[in-house]
């Protein structure tokens, strides 16, 4: 089976993959942790390195959260996190609030995505040297 393939955001290649990450039986602590209702995805340009993960919860109330770390392995830790009241379909439409984080300080979303576009203008550049 051909594993799906996306345009990376990074170096505009088609050579993104998204992972399905899966918990191991072993794993039974963590999944106690994440609860049950959580799916997690870690999307990787095989070109750039780019990547970041997305961690998808639903709480017992049916509200649901996105949480995306991005550039894994890179300090500070840049991660947004999208609360939505409709967990089935994943759309900016269904985002009620953004939160964005600089390591574990929120920040404001336009200081966020400066930070992101120089990582990303950096992997870029890097890549095409």
């Amino acid at each position: 089976m051909e594993q799906e393939t996306l345009t990376c955001k990074t170096c505009g290649c088609e050579s993104l993959r998204p992972m399905q990450v899966v918990l191991d039986d072993e794993d039974e602590e963590v999944r106690h942790l994440l609860g049950e209702e959580q799916e997690s995805r870690f999307y990787s340009c095989q070109l750039c390195g780019d990547n970041w993960l997305s961690v998808k919860e639903k709480t017992a109330a049916g509200d649901c959260t996105i949480t995306f770390v991005h550039q894994m392995g890179t300090s500070p830790v840049l991660k947004r996190v999208a609360h939505m009241d409709n967990p089935i379909v994943v759309s900016d439409e269904n985002v009620e609030e953004w939160e964005y984080y600089k390591g574990d300080e929120p920040v404001p979303e336009d200081t966020w995505r400066d930070l992101l576009s120089d990582r990303r203008e950096t992997l870029k550049a890097t890549c095409m040297n």
